[in-house]
């Protein structure tokens, strides 16, 4: 069941969000994992509208009282800049009308991003990463729905499992950041 972290806040207390959140292991990616628990940044980031995040929870579980945080993922509206040299069809692409402004290229379009990604490595065969990244999809499409928007981007660690499986999914190799050396891969969004 998919529970806003916005609406477990009003359901419970901090302090029992906080415990719920302790539960939560992620081995392949301790980023993931320490943005939910350091420092409370998933619930500072969700009170300052800088983010969303989105925890999957076990039905059965949750009928009989209990919070098996299954997975979670957090979603923000982020700029995707667009490297020197993209060729003028791309960019027209993924703004959807232009390539230019004024006589400029466009350098930058609003995208949606999904920041966090992860199941509980206690619980990571009663979710697949298909399943939670429709999830996330699906909180997209409802945005995309209010705001509109064109695109949606990740940007993982390069390695070639991740890359596939964001591939899979309908997902295109974007660029390399520079800064960070993570790979942006991007998706248009249905109309």
């Amino acid at each position: 069941m998919l529970i806003p972290l916005e609406t477990l806040l009003e359901m419970t207390s901090e302090e029992t969000v906080t415990e719920v959140i302790s539960t939560f292991y992620c081995s392949k990616d301790h980023d993931i994992e320490s943005f939910l628990k350091k420092e409370n940044k998933a619930i500072l980031y969700e009170r300052k509208a800088k983010s969303r995040t989105y925890f999957i929870f076990d039905e059965n579980g949750l009928e009989n009282g209990n919070f098996i945080l299954l997975a979670y993922f957090s979603i923000a509206m982020q700029t995707l800049k667009i490297p020197n040299g993209t060729a003028a069809s791309q960019i027209r692409k993924l703004d959807g009308l232009y390539a230019k402004k004024g006589s400029e290229a466009i350098t930058e379009i609003p995208a949606f991003l999904i920041g966090q990604l992860a199941k509980n490595d206690e619980y990571a065969d009663k979710i697949t990463g298909d399943e939670l990244l429709e999830y996330a999809l699906s909180v997209i499409s409802k945005a995309q729905g209010i705001v509109g928007g064109r695109v949606v981007f990740i940007e993982c660690q390069d390695q070639p499992q991740l890359k596939d499986f964001y591939a899979r999914n309908g997902f295109k190799y974007f660029r390399k950041d520079p800064n960070d050396g993570l790979v942006q891969m991007i998706r248009l969004l249905d109309k």
